[in-house]
């Protein structure tokens, strides 16, 4: 199978507090024939959530620098998609669906790969079923 995973999705697996035991089953439950893709919108994104995290005073830098070395643990293939015609498939996507482009950045992927798209945003999961693209239940 392959699958789409977003920062949502992810930062359940990584960050302690926001656990969620039925994405640990689901994540544990593939296999080495799985792919797991990310639009490379992705690393920027968890950079900015563990910079949130310590503004936040949810964990102290030192306790996020342990976060790093758990992204090794999930195999993420990085998608490289760019280009004015991909800026353009964001945009229909956004205005169809009411997204912001970071958000139409992994239903776009997700629909281009025929992935199942991981995500805990319930306005990308609604959007997701409206494009025909699978979702994790």
């Amino acid at each position: 199978m392959t699958y789409v995973y977003d920062a949502s999705y992810i930062m359940a697996l990584i960050i302690p507090d926001e656990n969620n035991p039925t994405i640990d089953i689901v994540h544990d439950a593939l296999d080495e024939t799985d792919e797991i893709f990310v639009p490379q919108l992705l690393w920027y994104e968890i950079a900015n959530i563990l910079k949130n995290l310590i503004r936040r005073r949810r964990f102290t830098s030192e306790e996020v620098s342990y976060f790093f070395p758990m992204f090794s643990f999930v195999n993420f293939s990085t998608d490289f998609e760019a280009g004015i015609i991909y800026s353009k498939k964001l945009w229909d996507l956004c205005n169809s669906y009411n997204l912001s482009a970071y958000d139409a950045a992994y239903l776009e992927l997700a629909h281009r790969k025929k992935a199942i798209l991981c995500t805990l945003d319930e306005n990308l999961q609604n959007a997701a079923k409206k494009h025909g693209v699978k979702i994790i239940e």
